[in-house]
């Protein structure tokens, strides 16, 4: 994704609501939320830059109202409108459907581990993960750091893995269920290398108004149970409005309760080439 640029966003700073999951057929899909590259920083022409109640009261004050929402992509890059129409009646959870977190998006898009080489027969390639073009973005505990994900790896040794991978030749995101295995035969738990840092970025792709953003669809018992990884879906209680669709800031609670604000430092240009090496600290874990 290239150096640090210096991107406008309206209102300034740099925290908005990190957009983590995105139910199926809910208002947040239709109006092409991204999960894991998006990042909500306005609504109704507020800037969402304080973690409190402000976008829980827009939603609930314009159910079933279209409204004007800005986000910022850490693959583009870029700001840009989408409208959306918060709902009770879609289905699922939420009044938008999605999951998220307040936190800093200064720095986000460093935080992805490119793969390499994957050796036949390995973890890696009986996962399905594709040499060069597949980016390790997530998981269902939170990637800081280029530590975690190997620490991750480790922990999850003989046992299955779940990781979000977004591919660059298909520009989708998917979930990829992955057990590391020291034993397979090869070198390393997973048996592909692995890029981290400014070389091994995600290539800056432009936003393409109307494109269907593709990613694993949540099952119906999904959409009534409670996530067990950490994140937090929004429940927002639907309340007809008979007044306001602009409200002030409050100093209350914010949306996103069970993980810390995500804070993502700059690394120096490294590269991080191998869970083939065996060495313990790269071996783990979307």
């Amino acid at each position: 994704m290239g150096g640090s640029q210096s991107i406008q966003i309206p209102g300034g700073g740099t925290e908005g609501y990190h957009v983590l999951r995105v139910q199926e057929n809910s208002p947040g899909r239709r109006a092409g939320l991204e999960p894991f590259f998006d990042f909500i920083i306005s609504i109704c022409d507020t800037r969402l830059n304080k973690d409190n109640d402000t976008l829980k009261e827009l939603l609930k004050a314009n159910v079933e109202r279209p409204i004007k929402m800005l986000l910022y992509s850490s693959k583009t890059l870029a700001v840009r409108e989408t409208t959306v129409t918060p709902s009770n009646m879609w289905g699922g959870q939420g009044l938008l459907g999605v999951s998220i977190r307040f936190c800093s998006f200064e720095g986000a898009n460093e935080n992805v581990w490119h793969v390499l080489e994957v050796e036949a027969n390995s973890p890696a390639a009986l996962a399905g993960l594709r040499a060069h073009s597949d980016y390790i973005i997530g998981a269902d505990t939170a990637l800081n750091e280029s530590e975690d994900l190997f620490s991750l790896i480790e922990t999850y040794e003989g046992k299955e893995l779940k990781l979000y991978v977004y591919n660059t030749d298909t520009d989708n995101c998917r979930e990829v269920v992955i057990t590391p295995n020291g034993d397979w035969g090869g070198e390393g738990s997973l048996g592909c290398g692995i890029g981290y840092g400014y070389l091994h970025r995600i290539p800056t792709l432009p936003f393409e108004d109307g494109k269907k953003i593709s990613f694993p669809a949540q099952t119906p018992g999904d959409a009534v149970s409670a996530p067990k990884d950490g994140f937090t879906e929004v429940h927002l209680s639907a309340v007809v409005p008979t007044v306001p669709v602009v409200v002030s800031s409050s100093s209350s609670t914010g949306l996103e309760q069970s993980l810390s604000g995500l804070s993502v430092s700059s690394h120096p240009p490294t590269s991080i080439s191998s869970l083939q090496t065996g060495n313990p600290h790269l071996c783990s874990e979307t």
